[in-house]
């Protein structure tokens, strides 16, 4: 943030200078995207095309024409975009930025619809979109088969996982991390009838292949506690492993998409209005205008005064370099769950909704963080649906209402800012996870603790750091073993 800050400066004094003056001071900037956007891009679309997920999403419509839209910006910056080496061709560049900010919104629309016909894909069973493997009479398969066993102990990185049919990571004596042989555990897939001799490992192909493909999504990639932890998921949690497999790679996504659209956008910006994107801003301004529109869209939906939001703040006049409409989305999002929590907890008493609980949003300044809290009483999240939070497979809007707020017009991140009030209550399903990642990629994150009959806390980090990189996940470990099996087996479902 502060080299995306001190390159803005830098740009904004050369901005009203003359042609070539002027031409000077953007062509390092214009060369440095020209040569990094295309890269990006490439990567997203080798993304979507490989598909790290267990889920066959190049089969839905909305991400075959994700895909189209990420080749058609790929063709217009390689083959139909000059260099920008002279003034002219550097003037062409800045027509297709504006072009890509414009789409890079659309993109983001449109994944968000993507998102929603997945998930009711996955709700309805379909199995053009779900492998076999995660279908429910494969579920029932290995619920019975779990059901059979002896409780074994083992060492693996997956201590929860009953299926040792497939292959597990575990601790050798050498101290490094193996991999189990299916083969030895074979036998172990359901009990032979009473007359049938042992079968020999060759005989058993049909159980360990059937297990193979849903067990190595999880035991080589999860490392997700909630897959180790049998108090979160007691049962099956084949599905839980493809759930955290599938966020992990719509991270990825939205962290690719948020990184393109922060370049193109800063750049268009700068050359076009004279500000950048990147500022030191103090954090409970944002604060308060995003705590004033929260309870405007409040009130506007239940139709009655929405909770008071109590801002605390020790510091006030605290300031940080930040994305100010991030920021203000993030909160945004943040007060607008807990209001609707409060609400809607205290709303059933008529007696309880006449004094409801005021919501506290509290900023402290650290040397490392800016950190904000919004606490509320809205009955909490049961320890079982903790998870859940961060699915983006979830969702309090069906895809046809997405789907028509995106036709309606696609709000440009700055253009929210000044509107968020008049969008509706209920999102799109996929603000806490967009939210959690847009703290991550600066360097900060995003956390919830709560407890269920009370209330929930959740912990929005600003990293006040200088040399934050940018966090986003490798592409090769997301692809990594799950290239070959995952998507063959989609293919084939």
């Amino acid at each position: 943030l502060s080299q995306y800050y001190t390159a803005g400066r830098h740009l904004l004094k050369h901005r009203k200078s003359s042609g070539d003056a002027r031409f000077s001071a953007f062509q390092l900037t214009a060369r440095f995207l020209y040569r990094e956007l295309p890269v990006r891009i490439g990567q997203t679309i080798g993304g979507l095309k490989h598909n790290p997920s267990p889920y066959n999403i190049r089969q839905m419509q909305p991400f075959q024409q994700l895909m189209d839209s990420y080749a058609d910006d790929f063709s217009l910056l390689v083959d139909r975009t000059p260099a920008p080496d002279t003034p002219k061709a550097n003037a062409e560049f800045v027509d297709a930025l504006r072009k890509l900010k414009g789409r890079c919104r659309v993109n983001m629309w449109v994944l968000s619809q993507a998102l929603r016909e997945l998930s009711s894909a996955i709700n309805g069973h379909d199995p053009r979109i779900v492998p076999d493997f995660l279908l429910p009479d494969a579920a029932e398969h290995r619920r019975a088969a779990a059901d059979r066993r002896a409780p074994l102990h083992y060492y693996s990185s997956t201590l929860a996982y009953p299926d040792l049919s497939a292959p597990m990571a575990y601790l050798a004596p050498s101290g490094k991390m193996e991999m189990t042989d299916p083969a030895k555990w074979s036998q172990l897939s359901g009990p032979p009838a009473a007359d049938a001799p042992a079968p020999a490992p060759a005989a058993s192909a049909t159980a360990v292949s059937y297990q193979w493909a849903p067990n190595k999504v999880c035991s080589e990639f999860c490392d997700e506690a909630s897959c180790r932890n049998p108090r979160l998921w007691p049962g099956d949690n084949t599905l839980q492993c493809a759930e955290n497999q599938t966020r992990r790679f719509f991270d990825w996504l939205y962290s690719m998409n948020l990184g393109t659209q922060l370049l193109v956008e800063d750049h268009v910006a700068i050359h076009d209005y004279g500000h950048n994107l990147v500022q030191i801003i103090q954090p409970l301004e944002i604060a308060n205008r995003a705590a004033h529109d929260a309870r405007v869209i409040c009130q506007r939906h239940y139709g009655f005064a929405a909770p008071a939001i109590k801002v605390i703040a020790p510091t006030p006049s605290v300031t940080t370099t930040y994305v100010p409409h991030y920021l203000y989305s993030m909160l945004f999002q943040l007060l607008k769950n807990a209001l609707r929590a409060t609400i809607e907890h205290h709303q059933a008493d008529a007696a309880r909704r006449a004094q409801m609980p005021v919501v506290k949003l509290v900023m402290s300044s650290g040397d490392e963080d800016v950190t904000f809290k919004v606490s509320d009483e809205g009955g909490g999240i049961p320890l079982s649906q903790v998870d859940a939070i961060w699915s983006y497979l979830k969702t309090t809007m069906d895809p046809a209402s997405v789907a028509s707020s995106a036709k309606n017009g696609a709000l440009s991140s700055i253009t929210f800012m000044n509107r968020a009030s008049d969008t509706p209550l209920f999102g799109a399903g996929d603000g806490l996870p967009m939210t959690r990642q847009i703290a991550r990629y600066f360097g900060g994150d995003l956390d919830l603790v709560s407890m269920e009959g009370v209330g929930t806390d959740a912990y929005l980090h600003l990293s006040r750091s200088r040399n934050a990189v940018e966090h986003t996940s490798d592409l090769s470990t997301l692809l990594h073993s799950s290239e070959s099996d995952i998507s063959g087996l989609a293919s084939d479902a």
